[in-house]
């Protein structure tokens, strides 16, 4: 996309909104993997205690930062992130629907804190 005869890619603050996306999908990505792991592990009969903290806190991260990078992508698209020209709209509301599904993100925090006072 253009603005004020430029691509939007050369603002400042547009790179800096691309970096911070790219910087938080990368988060959500790594504790998926690791929330992975650990429920691997506990399919073979392996103990694991912090396997529910670990999934919890993964579910509510990753749905809240697809939720997030996803409005940012619409932002950056202006009016184009509206329509269902562009997939960017569909992905913020599967994003959504992650959030409220399997457990709202509300009952992953208490969860996770509950977890935390043990």
């Amino acid at each position: 996309r253009r603005q004020f005869g430029k691509p939007i890619s050369d603002f400042q603050g547009v790179q800096f909104m691309l970096a911070d996306m790219a910087m938080r999908l990368e988060g959500a990505r790594q504790l998926t993997y690791h929330a992975a792991i650990k429920s691997e592990r506990a399919m073979q009969g392996e103990k694991v205690p912090d396997l529910t903290f670990v999934s919890s806190a993964c579910k509510a991260l990753a749905s809240d930062v697809a939720m997030d990078v996803t409005t940012d992508a619409v932002q950056l698209l202006g009016g184009y992130g509206y329509t269902r020209e562009f997939p960017v709209e569909r992905m913020m509301r599967d994003a959504k629907i992650t959030q409220i599904y399997e457990g709202t993100n509300q009952i992953q925090r208490m969860v996770i804190a509950r977890q935390l006072l043990k």
